[in-house]
């Protein structure tokens, strides 16, 4: 009897012991699988995207801008342009004159646009409407509704449209992260320009190109420091003496067609009745011209000549110098 009391006691030792080892096994197993979860939720906290907040300096001071934007409105045709060459289609846009549509070059590429105004009179109720989170624009048209624009959104506003197209365009890709974008596109125009100038020749050094906008009274004659201007001079080709000027354009009369010569005349008019065709192709002077007289006058859109101020209107341009230009006549 005392051996199987002593037995028994052994026994239930045994099993006593055997328990608090396993709980022990079971109670280490789960502080280890709790420390090693604790770094791992911290490393998903840590890798979770957020969003990257820039300041980018611009013509009117310096924007704050969060993440990628999505809603963006743009106030001129350059900034709607080049957002679309960068594959970032704006949610509001305006157009030249309120009654008309966005460029024919841009057709297929501006569905579900809201049309916010004009170009020298954006609607500022129509723009807070869209809830833009990014709102692009230029300080020589838009400068006195900035303040205002930014209290609606960030805003970001280039110096001035036209023969800055090429640094507006990288200033609006990095205001939506493409710059990547912008350097691929600056780069095949570099490369369609270099191809130009060796189609061309030593014919490149002896052209002459005046850039023409005939209107109802006068004829606005374009220089090197507007937007078609510069991507002449891009290409290499040279600009008739009366036309080397500072500035934008200068106007002529009728009675001023020297001031219009050149081995190619390359014209643009959103008139339908304007001096080209009411006057000056009688004029005796005018048919005196070289280009006149070698059947080089070209007319051209003026929708890419002379308001598309943006990276697709400017290829739209170069098309055009190789088709007018290149050709030997």
């Amino acid at each position: 009897m005392k051996t199987s009391k002593a037995g028994t006691v052994m026994l239930a030792l045994t099993l006593s012991l055997s328990g608090l080892l396993s709980a022990c096994t079971t109670t280490g197993k789960n502080v280890q699988q709790g420390a090693e979860s604790k770094p791992a939720n911290a490393t998903a906290t840590q890798t979770a995207s957020v969003p990257k907040e820039i300041s980018l300096k611009h013509a009117m001071g310096e924007a704050k801008l969060t993440g990628i934007p999505q809603r963006v409105v743009v106030l001129d045709n350059g900034a709607l342009d080049n957002l679309l060459a960068l594959g970032v289609k704006p949610i509001g846009a305006p157009t030249v004159q309120l009654d008309q549509p966005y460029p024919k070059y841009l057709k297929n590429q501006t569905e579900g646009i809201v049309n916010i105004g004009t170009v020298d009179e954006p609607n500022l109720e129509s723009i807070a409407k869209q809830k833009p989170d990014l709102i692009l624009g230029s300080k020589d048209t838009h400068e006195k509704i900035y303040e205002k624009l930014k209290q609606l959104a960030p805003t970001v506003y280039v110096e001035t449209l036209g023969f800055t197209w090429k640094e507006n365009l990288k200033l609006q890709a990095q205001a939506v992260g493409k710059e990547a974008e912008a350097a691929k596109l600056l780069k095949s125009y570099d490369d369609r320009m270099k191809d130009f100038r060796t189609q061309m020749g030593d014919r490149l050094s002896n052209t002459n190109v005046s850039i023409l906008r005939p209107r109802a009274d006068h004829v606005r004659i374009y220089l090197k420091s507007s937007f078609s201007g510069i991507i002449v001079d891009d290409a290499g080709l040279k600009r008739p003496a009366t036309q080397q000027g500072a500035g934008l354009s200068v106007n002529a009369t009728e009675e001023q067609v020297a001031n219009m010569a050149g081995d190619a005349i390359i014209w643009f008019s959103r008139d339908k009745e304007h001096l080209l065709k009411t006057k000056l192709v009688n004029n005796p002077l005018w048919q005196k011209l070289d280009a006149v007289k070698a059947n080089r006058v070209y007319e051209a859109d003026p929708e890419t000549w002379l308001s598309g101020l943006g990276y697709q209107a400017a290829n739209l341009v170069v098309d055009d110098l190789f088709k007018f230009i290149v050709p030997a006549k």
